[in-house]
This record gives structure tokens, sequence and C-alpha cells, in this order.
């Protein structure tokens, strides 16, 4: 059988897994990515450099080299791209419609809003003009977001008016569109579900607790997937999920999401319609779920059958993010004696010598994290901590290392 020529885009580090399984699996693979160097090229048949969020320029390449799929997995920047391109080709995709409603916070919040669901009281804005009115009618605190970014750029919670049209430059700033979400706090427990759809199954492979950084209440320190959930809490949370993934017209694929527990409601925050990041997609789903969820959005994508099966009962695992000290890193060590304790999956630094560690703009800011897997949700805890007191950092200007927190 002549092998399938699979088009990934992005040919970051966090698209080398499909790139490699995809090979491993037999395939061929095509990357596409915006910057002339990235470390995926040296694993793919062919790669060219075409920006991923160009749906004209990226049909044109997938039409030339003929493929038989396109996937985006772990990126939102080219999901609708991605769909773009399958819906033109007649190749499997999600839609382009659904597509945008998956990476339009937006056009999230309208749909999930028309369908009935409890949403936060929110305004769109394309300009400041009305800005102060908008946020007085929804009241403080609030959030003020690009409807169209990723990773926490531009995003701002606000107790007072005070710096309300500077996290609204801010966040008109990281919006491709320019628009602008002004929402209500909701306050409860923030939770992460993952899991994959096939023919309008719903599939739920995982349920993490978000715990956020104390000065930073945006930005998680703490991804927590503790296993099985009582049988009422579980139900509650996939009657949301289908709710939402049914407003929002998904029937096919991988999906990433966050809502929040408000006292009885459960709230859609964000959702996106690719797999979850910092490991969660690669790492984490396999362990605790028993699917190889990567593997599943490569077959869905070339058009292969999709099974998926996950354990009767989910295993425990943990991301846990640490900080430093600000200024200038010099110096990091211990990371290998890190790495080698028992359950570690993967130890990251988004941060590395020379760089500035400064406030928690984004999740992208977050200098690393431990990934930690086990059977018991106080292990994968344990491991994660056990892990990181063994790591050090020497900031520029000290004579010494300190602990990592």
């Amino acid at each position: 059988m002549k092998p399938k020529l699979l088009h990934v885009l992005g040919g970051g580090p966090w698209q080398l897994p499909t790139v490699r399984l995809a090979k491993a699996l037999g395939h061929r693979v095509l990357v596409s990515d915006m910057y002339r160097e990235r470390p995926a090229y040296a694993w793919a048949d062919e790669h060219e450099v075409v920006d991923i969020t160009d749906c004209e320029g990226t049909l044109k390449l997938a039409s030339r080299c003929r493929i038989d799929g396109i996937i985006c997995d772990t990126t939102d920047v080219g999901v609708a791209t991605a769909a773009f391109v399958a819906e033109r080709l007649g190749l499997p995709g999600i839609g382009y419609e659904t597509a945008r409603n998956f990476t339009d916070k937006g056009r999230m919040r309208r749909l999930t809003d028309a369908a009935g669901m409890v949403v936060p009281r929110y305004r769109l804005l394309s300009s400041a003009a009305g800005l102060a009115a908008a946020a007085a009618d929804i009241a403080y605190p609030l959030i003020v977001k690009p409807v169209d970014s990723q990773s926490g750029r531009g995003v701002s919670r606000l107790a007072t008016a005070e710096a309300l049209p500077a996290a609204f430059r801010l966040a008109q700033a990281c919006s491709r569109s320019g628009e602008v979400l002004i929402e209500s706090c909701v306050e409860g427990s923030e939770i992460i579900v993952d899991g994959f759809v096939v023919a309008d199954n719903i599939e739920i492979l995982g349920i993490a607790r978000k715990v956020p950084f104390s000065d930073s209440l945006t930005v998680s320190s703490r991804i927590h997937y503790p296993g099985a959930l009582p049988r009422a809490e579980f139900e509650r949370i996939r009657a949301a999920v289908c709710a939402t993934l049914s407003a929002l017209g998904l029937a096919d694929g991988v999906f990433h999401a966050e809502f929040m527990l408000s006292g009885e409601h459960v709230v859609p925050i964000d959702i996106a319609a690719r797999g979850g990041g910092v490991m969660i997609y690669t790492h984490v789903l396999p362990h605790i779920s028993g699917v190889n969820v990567n593997r599943a959005m490569i077959e869905w994508a070339l058009g292969e059958p999709v099974r998926i099966r996950p354990l009767a009962v989910p295993r425990a695992a943990n991301v846990e993010f640490f900080s430093m000290p600000r200024g200038t890193i010099a110096e990091i060590s211990g990371a290998e004696a890190a790495a080698a304790v028992p359950g570690v999956a993967a130890i990251h630094f988004n941060l590395q010598a020379g760089d500035e560690v400064g406030p928690l703009e984004h999740k992208d800011r977050r200098p690393g994290y431990v990934v930690s897997l086990a059977d018991d949700p106080d292990e994968v805890i344990e491991i994660a901590m056990r892990a990181i007191s063994l790591l050090r950092v020497r900031m520029a200007g000290d004579t010494g290392f300190t602990s990592i927190g």
C-alpha cells in the first residue's frame, strides 16, 4: 500500500511527536510553518515555509503536494486553516465554520448563550467606545481578553476600573481581529476536560482540576488529573461538555475544554478543537485513559477507522509549574536528577540561561513544569514536588544557587 501523506501545520517542538509518530506508522509527512528553521523539518519528508494562519497559501501547498490528510494538533492558530483546507479538498476535518466557533471566543460565547447554557455576562467590543459602560453593566471583577489569542496572552483580571483602558489596549493588541471580549469573573473551581469525538459519540478521556498562581489568577500553577470522580459529578460535567460541543458543532476530533464549577452550574470558559498543551496530549492522556490520542488524530485525519476505548478506571497525572526569582537566569542545575525521579514523565523549561524571569503575563512566561504519572492522585503530586526539590537556579549577579519553587 502506498504511504499516505499527512500535512502537519506547525514545525515546532510540540508538533514533533505527531511527525515522529506518523513516520513510525509508515506515513509520509509534509510540515509547513512560517519560520525557516524549525525542529520538525528534520523529521519530515517535505517542508515548506507558509504561515499556518494563511488559509489560501496552505491550500495551494496542500493541493500541489496532493496530501491525504491535514492536522493541527496543539495550537489554536492553525485549527481554522486545517479545517479550511480539509473542507476544500474533501478530506476529513471539523468544518471551517465549526473551527471558527472554537477559535473565536466571541462566537463561542454567542453560541453557548443561544443554546441556553449558563455563561459569563459578556460584551464584545472592537473599539474603546462604550468600554466604560460595558464594564459597568457587567460589574467588577471582570475579565478582559482578546477573542482569538492563546496561552493567556492579553488576558487581564480587573477588580476596579482604573486599569480598564490599558487592559483593553493590551487585549486588542493581542487580537488578530481586533475584537475584545469583556466578561464577568465566574467564581468557583476551574477544571479541564479532554476527550475525543467520533461520529458525534463523545468520549471523555480526562478531567483535571486547575490551581492558579497566587499572584496571577489567570495562570495555572498545577493541573491535576485525580483519576476517577464521583459518578454524580462526572455526569454533571459530561452533560455540560455534550451541550457545549453540540452548540459549537464538533462531530469528530479531539477537544480540550476549560469549565468553571460554580455552585450547581458547569460554566464553559474556553474550548479548543485541538489537543492540550504542556504534554497533556502526548504524555498525560495516554497514561490516564489508555488511549493514544495522537495516533487517533492521525488516523482520523487520514480517513482511517478510529477506535476510542478508554480505561474503565482512569489513572492519575499531574503537571506542576515551578517559579524562579525575578531577574536573568545564569544557570540551571539538577535537571537530570529530577528527571530520574521514578514517575516523572518529563521536565520542560520554557526559560533557559540568558532568559529574563518576569511577571506571569501569560502561560508561556512560566519558567517550566514537571509532568508526573502514577495510579494514585496524591502520589503524582508528591513525585512532582520531589523532582522540583532537586532543581536549582543561579540568577545573574548571584554567587550561589537557590531552590526553584
